[in-house]
């Protein structure tokens, strides 16, 4: 079932118009604007993605710098709920950006679906750890020159 997702999902990014694999292979017939947008989305992906009980400030305070507007707010509202819980279960999460695929893209504002893996470890796994796989829809505004996420989706 999560293959043939996988198998979905590349497949309208590739029909939306741009593929960017976790090498950061990029197609040398992409615009600024998509360059940038794309990696503005992966950061704040991999942000989103990572946990570190051993350092939760650092970690919401990434997703936050590349974060606004209501995401902002409610991850923010967030921060005592993410640290404890993360704290209390030992857990680490790292991810990894597979592929995403720039939607609508306009001077102010764009859609980015962004395929994910993670590796997760807490409590509950062990040490070896188990790897979750994440589809992502970002939004993003153009604020002050920067590209900042507004919202984050998980999709099927």
């Amino acid at each position: 079932m999560v293959g043939g997702l996988t198998v979905v999902l590349v497949g309208l990014l590739v029909a939306i118009g741009l593929v960017w694999s976790s090498r950061g292979d990029v197609d040398a017939g992409l615009s600024a604007a998509q360059r940038e947008v794309s990696a503005a989305a992966r950061a704040e992906a991999v942000a989103f993605l990572t946990v570190d009980h051993e350092d939760m400030d650092a970690v919401v305070d990434a997703v936050l710098a590349g974060a606004t507007g209501d995401f902002a707010e409610q991850y923010a509202a967030q921060r005592d709920t993410l640290v404890s819980e993360a704290e209390r279960t030992e857990a680490t999460s790292t991810g990894e950006v597979v592929a995403l695929g720039v939607g609508d893209l306009d001077d102010d504002s764009a859609t980015v679906l962004v395929a994910a893996n993670s590796t997760v470890t807490n409590s509950g796994t062990g040490a070896e750890g188990q790897v979750r796989y994440y589809r992502l829809r970002l939004d993003l505004v153009r604020e002050d020159g920067r590209w900042l996420t507004s919202a984050v989706e998980f999709v099927r």
